[in-house]
């Protein structure tokens, strides 16, 4: 009998599994792949992508830098197998599937256990059935290098791919459904981004009706009455993941799903059944490492301790990794005004702060919101945003003073000095609703 038994081995699976191993609970982590070992983030998703933006900030040779990067994965990979059995976690290469509410089998095996998490992920959405569009991991098995690349989707990884496909010289055309790119994010936010993006010969198309014909010839894409047909070497599909519990034999448990397919959980981030938990992707919270691992914190505290959980997703940093990075934390502008909220913006750019613009990367703003001396909301683009974005999140979830932000020296010249600098000298009128 185990106290905890974790299916799957992503952010969400692994933070569980040391959590519980340090709480001193036996834990066994089931992982049907575990050259996968790590999940999407870590082989196919926020690591490696990350890892071929930078390299291509540096170097267009695409071969080089997808083997410096596998690597670099293999690497951390292994060394996430040696911390979990340094732990004392027994790990199983299986598919695992309920019996019951509290046992799982897994290759011809049967293993019962107090305590269940399902963190088995998602998998990439596939709208189009042509053979010729791919998904998105095919950008780590581009042979050839694409001269010309169509990605369909406008969102975090559509953007975040486009990055790099133009980074090492292909013509990326973006079409999105939407209104814009990223909808949802702050308008101004990504106004600025479409800007960039139009610079660097990235071509986006909003409002687009997209027809791929089985033989992957000529693509059809209309747009507010303009109809294009074109031809591309490549076509990505990047419009976004669902949740992955196939083979899991939900039904044995009891264990109810949304209408998406999204496992239902709780503030514990337990399930409708006592004792069987879920975290990650596989549930419909953001689909963000970082959350999951709060979701898997949540989910052991309250195994361990019986302490109820209490996320609060509204005040999370979030971050685009594209060329340049895009952010928010907190309320957004439509957020503020949705919900009543009186409040003042300061926005200051990056083309005052120093080191970015001997760094020559100047591009982009920083946007704050403040309502009782306090700040509620930021959004910003600019090529080094994500630390900064951290340390607004923590004023944020905090509750500092405007005061003592603007009374708190940072290092100079660094990029977060644009903080400040937005506190003292930035105060402008909240921005005009429409993209």
């Amino acid at each position: 009998m185990y106290d905890l038994i974790v299916i799957g081995s992503g952010p969400a699976g692994y933070t569980a599994a040391l959590l519980a191993a340090k709480a001193g609970m036996k834990t066994l982590l089931i992982e049907k792949n575990l050259n996968n070992l790590g999940g999407t983030c870590l082989n196919e998703g926020c690591i490696p992508l990350k890892g071929l933006l930078h390299h291509s900030g540096h170097s267009a040779d695409y071969e080089k830098i997808i083997s410096t990067v596998a690597q670099k994965i293999n690497a951390i990979r292994s060394g996430l197998k040696a911390r979990m059995q340094a732990a004392g976690i027994e790990i199983l290469e299986a598919q695992a599937r309920f019996i019951s509410a509290n046992e799982i089998e897994a290759a011809g095996n049967a293993y019962q256990s107090k305590n269940i998490l399902i963190s088995t992920g998602s998998s990439a959405r596939r709208l189009f059935k042509s053979g010729k569009v791919s998904s998105p991991e095919i950008i780590f098995a581009l042979n050839p290098v694409p001269k010309r690349a169509l990605i369909i989707g406008g969102g975090v990884i559509g953007c975040e791919y486009a990055s790099f496909l133009n980074n090492i010289g292909v013509e990326v055309t973006i079409a999105e459904a939407a209104p814009s790119i990223l909808y949802g994010m702050d308008e101004e936010a990504v106004r600025a981004l479409v800007r960039e993006f139009k610079k660097k010969k990235i071509k986006i198309i909003s409002g687009a009706g997209i027809a791929v014909p089985d033989d992957g010839g000529i693509v059809t894409i209309e747009s507010n009455g303009t109809r294009t047909e074109e031809n591309y070497d490549i076509i990505i599909e990047a419009t976004g993941r669902v949740p992955y519990t196939a083979g899991l034999n939900l039904e044995a448990a009891g264990i109810q799903t949304d209408e998406k397919g999204f496992i239902k959980v709780n503030g514990d981030m337990m399930t409708n059944v006592k004792g069987i938990y879920a975290a990650g992707d596989c549930i419909n919270s953001p689909m963000l490492a970082y959350t999951a691992y709060k979701e898997a914190e949540t989910a052991v505290d309250n195994m361990a301790t019986g302490k109820s959980g209490d996320l609060d997703y509204i005040r999370i940093p979030k971050l685009v990794f594209s060329m340049p990075q895009t952010g928010s934390a907190g309320f957004s502008e439509a957020d503020a005004r949705k919900n009543g909220i009186e409040y003042k913006v300061y926005k200051y750019f990056f083309k005052g702060i120093g080191k970015a613009v001997v760094e020559e990367s100047d591009a982009g703003f920083l946007k704050l919101l403040t309502a009782d001396d306090r700040v509620i909301g930021a959004s910003a683009v600019g090529y080094e945003i994500a630390d900064m974005m951290n340390e607004i999140g923590l004023i944020i979830n905090a509750g500092v003073s405007v005061e003592t932000v603007k009374n708190t020296m940072h290092i100079h010249p660094s990029y977060s000095e644009i903080i400040i600098e937005a506190l003292i000298y930035g105060e402008t009128a909240p921005s005009v609703s429409g993209i």
